[in-house]
């Protein structure tokens, strides 16, 4: 009985083995694609709709706050001084499986953090109260055809519109290969209307900039 347990174990033992083996490898493949400095200038200049934007995501260490994690702050376009947004990227692992988690975080207090890709040893000193974690808005990864997709879970991801205050239903999506990165965000009401993001074409496209420094 004892070996014919065993030989029902050992490939269920060696497929966990194999799966975890490959999940390894797409982690270290995605956060090697992820860091970079970006623009959407090619779109913006046929797409009206669209802002330029600046975006810069850069690797970071804050071992009090994971392995893998990417100080991320979008810019205008004309002017880098300028920031939009700042924002916190951890990257895990999903156990027994070939698929990543992108968990977003925001800062308690953003100036504190301002360009922090021009100071990265300053996000050793990073704790979790430092941070507001975007509850129900991670990111799922997977292997796309040319680097990886993902996407959150819009019925449990919420954000409060800027023009009513009221709370909203965020929809994500996210796209990373060697060219670069594409960001799709629309925010929607309790009826289902758009109050944030371009109903027609709702995605930024960033290129890769030649002066990614890492």
């Amino acid at each position: 009985m004892l070996l014919g347990t065993l030989a029902l174990t050992l490939p269920w033992l060696a497929a966990c083995n194999t799966t975890a083996v490959r999940g390894e490898a797409a982690l270290n493949e995605l956060v090697a694609l992820l860091p970079g400095s970006y623009d959407n200038i090619a779109q913006a200049r046929n797409a009206p709709d669209h802002s330029s934007l600046r975006l810069v995501i850069a690797p970071v260490q804050a071992p009090l706050v994971g392995d893998h994690v990417f100080y991320m702050q979008e810019m205008a376009g004309d002017d880098p001084r300028r920031v939009l947004s700042q924002r916190l990227y951890v990257v895990d692992a999903v156990p027994d499986s070939e698929m990543a988690v992108l968990t977003q975080l925001d800062f308690i207090e953003p100036s504190r953090w301002r360009d922090g890709q021009l100071n990265r040893d300053l996000f050793r000193s990073l704790i979790m109260t430092d941070l507001r974690p975007r509850s129900g808005c991670d990111l799922l990864w997977k292997r796309s055809d040319t680097g990886f997709s993902a996407a959150n879970n819009p019925q449990q991801c919420r954000g409060t519109s800027r023009e009513t205050g009221e709370t909203v239903k965020v929809e994500q999506r996210m796209e990373v290969d060697a060219d670069g990165v594409g960001l799709f965000e629309v925010r929607r009401d309790a009826l289902g209307a758009v109050v944030q993001g371009a109903e027609a074409d709702p995605h930024y496209r960033f290129s890769r900039r030649a002066d990614t420094p890492w």
